[in-house]
């Protein structure tokens, strides 16, 4: 026998290999399938004479183990007024837009979806709530509800897209698998529709489209989604109805989004997925994308609905992420779904089968093997990150499987310049430490980070830092003036102030010159360039010893030192045009920093009479994370798994 023969042959074995594995997980999902056993054997025996498309219905099958979720069986009676409707915006945006101009490139497409969504509102808005949904969700194993119809339907479908599309064919079988044929993009997530469903919907709208070009594609179905949003009032419902939902604000949030375009994408032909960050460094919570696979291979990230895939994910911000996990639709034997060892915890975010780090082809990852020496029978260690958004103050985002043998946890996938909590849990899901907290630097470096004795002082400055975002928009306040008049069309009027550098996240004062004063009416008028008064909070100040009436106490400006509680001037007051009660409800009133009048681009003050402002106090539109006196800080150290309190001190 050659050795070209032995090569062709060892390969057939591993193949024979694979399918039997993939034949004994049909079996045992055949073995628990009950009364829907049948279903699923007549997709097996309706693909006998198809070995492509058996293949692809075992693997699904072999994998619906430990797919769960609700469902609903769409049927006419669950809400027939909103299916009419949703049905009717989406034919009208067709045929009267799309169809009318031959392309979504013509100049005056926006205007002529406004004239036709305006007309739909008018007709149908009230309509829309007219009539309750009645959605029969269910909640069981897919194994025990998907029929026979429901995945040849489905099957059929996607090799259609084989047949028709090149790039689809040249896939790699398992990316095939994993990123076209699925039925489902995140496990546990609600199931209504299938492929075909999807595909009826949103294939029209790229007919025109180089569906090589996933920026393309994807740029489509964003404006496809956002224009049919503009056809409905915010979401009537309580619950969900399946993809219908993408038509309607107010509802869905990242998950849905995330999970509706990608199985949209896929029924069209495009290799996607859904991915998801363990947390943030900063930020509560976590935050759901897709990814497209482009015709050189590389995984692209984008938003669905607000964003598109660049080629080199450069518009994707992940500079405060932690580990990325895609959802795949096939077991994955690395997690610590199977890894655990009989009877030990599993941290929720971790307690599914079918995650798969891929924090790499987005951020810098390096391998990273810490000592361990806790006793017990744990397989498993975690990396944890900080998070004020859970009880126990940590989330963990990246496992490590422990060796016994060398006393040591290996950690694959960890992510330079970041701050980790190296825990373990007992079996009831306490966290214990097995060594101190470190920061790993941008090299991979480890560098400890512990308290010894008496620690020094500690001045805190800030609850949460600056975001930047809110930073940028104070920053464009810069050159907005402060004028006055006797005048109230502010012809001819004064230049009194101006904003020359940037309003930090709590009151200042702005000086007004007062030599030609007093004025009647004054304003804050922003820049020609960025005309949006982004400011939280604005009180006219003058003098007490003027004797004016119509004043009240003035806020306190910020104490940011010592030297600060001896400089108090008692003698400034609020100089008021109207009583507060009565002007409260204007953002730039109202006492919250997280509001402003943004859209304006002029805040008037119209007095009386002509009286003298001396100063301009103001606070630019902010997160409000400063610290506010009277209120209670307290300071906790982290110690063997948990936090605790060193001392607590009043602002």
């Amino acid at each position: 026998m050659t050795k070209k023969s032995l090569v062709i042959t060892f390969f057939l074995f591993l193949l024979s290999g694979c399918a039997s594995e993939v034949d004994k997980r049909v079996d045992t999902v055949l073995s628990i399938s009950g009364s829907n056993r049948t279903e699923l054997e007549t997709v097996l025996k309706h693909y006998k004479h198809e070995p492509q498309k058996l293949k692809a219905a075992k693997f699904l099958i072999a994998n619906m183990r430990y797919h769960h979720s609700y469902y609903s069986v769409r049927n006419p009676r669950q809400h027939p007024l909103l299916d009419s409707l949703t049905r009717a915006a989406d034919s009208l945006f067709y045929y009267s837009v799309y169809m009318a101009t031959d392309s979504f490139h013509n100049g005056n497409i926006q205007k002529l979806i406004d004239s036709v969504r305006i007309g739909f509102r008018e007709q149908n808005d009230v309509r829309v709530s007219e009539q309750s949904v009645k959605t029969f969700w269910k909640e069981d194993y897919d194994f025990n509800w998907i029929t026979a119809k429901q995945l040849i339907n489905h099957i059929d479908h996607v090799f259609e897209w084989k047949r028709q599309m090149n790039s689809i064919r040249q896939l790699p079988t398992e990316d095939f698998y994993e990123y076209v044929l699925p039925y489902r993009s995140i496990p546990d997530n609600s199931l209504t529709d299938f492929s075909d469903i999807y595909f009826a919907f949103m294939d029209k709208y790229l007919k025109d489209i180089d569906k090589d070009s996933v920026q393309n594609v994807v740029q489509r179905y964003n404006f496809v989604i956002n224009q049919l949003c503009k056809f409905f009032p915010l979401y009537p419902y309580k619950e969900e109805i399946g993809y219908q939902e993408l038509f309607f604000y107010g509802f869905h949030d990242c998950i849905p989004i995330a999970s509706y375009g990608v199985s949209i994408l896929r029924a069209c032909g495009i290799p996607a997925a859904v991915e998801f960050n363990a947390c943030y460094k900063q930020f509560q919570g976590r935050h759901y994308h897709g990814v497209v696979l482009d015709k050189n291979g590389n995984w692209l990230a984008f938003n669905p609905e607000s964003s598109i895939p660049t080629s080199d994910n450069s518009s994707f911000d992940t500079k405060d992420i932690l580990n990325i996990y895609r959802f795949m639709f096939s077991e994955q034997k690395d997690t610590p779904f199977f890894m655990e060892k009989n009877g030990e915890y599993i941290p929720d975010i971790f307690d599914s089968p079918f995650l798969k780090d891929v924090t790499s082809h987005l951020l810098k990852t390096v391998p990273l093997i810490l000592p361990y020496q806790e006793t017990g029978n744990n397989n498993l260690a975690y990396l944890a990150a900080f998070n004020s958004g859970v009880p126990s103050g940590i989330i963990p985002v990246t496992w490590g499987k422990i060796n016994r043998t060398k006393q040591n946890v290996t950690f694959l996938s960890v992510i330079p310049d970041r701050y980790y909590f190296p825990v373990y849990y007992s079996p009831f899901g306490k966290s214990f430490s097995f060594g101190k907290p470190f920061y790993l630097d941008k090299d991979g470096k480890i560098i400890k980070s512990h308290i010894e004795g008496k620690a020094d002082d500690v001045t805190l400055l800030r609850k949460f830092p600056m975001k930047q975002g809110l930073v940028d928009k104070a920053v464009k306040l810069i050159g907005t003036i402060i004028q006055a008049s006797n005048e109230p069309s502010f012809q001819p009027c004064d230049t009194v102030g101006i904003i020359a550098d940037t309003l930090q996240p709590y009151f200042q004062d702005i000086k007004l010159d007062m030599k030609k004063g007093p004025y009647q009416y004054y304003q804050v008028k922003t820049t020609n360039e960025y005309p949006h008064a982004v400011l939280s909070e604005l009180e006219f100040i003058t003098d007490i010893r003027y004797g004016y009436e119509n004043v009240i106490p003035a806020s306190p400006l910020p104490i940011l030192s010592s030297g600060d509680t001896l400089s108090e001037d008692n003698t400034e007051v609020r100089l008021m045009d109207e009583p507060l009660e009565r002007i409260k409800w204007k953002a730039e009133y109202d006492g919250n920093p997280q509001t402003s009048p943004e859209p304006y681009p002029t805040i008037r003050f119209m007095l009386k009479k002509p009286q003298l402002v001396t100063k301009v106090r103001m606070m630019p539109l902010n997160a409000d994370n400063g610290i506010i006196a009277g209120n209670q800080y307290e300071l906790f150290c982290w110690d063997n798994g948990e936090w605790k309190k060193i001392l607590s001190q009043q602002a």
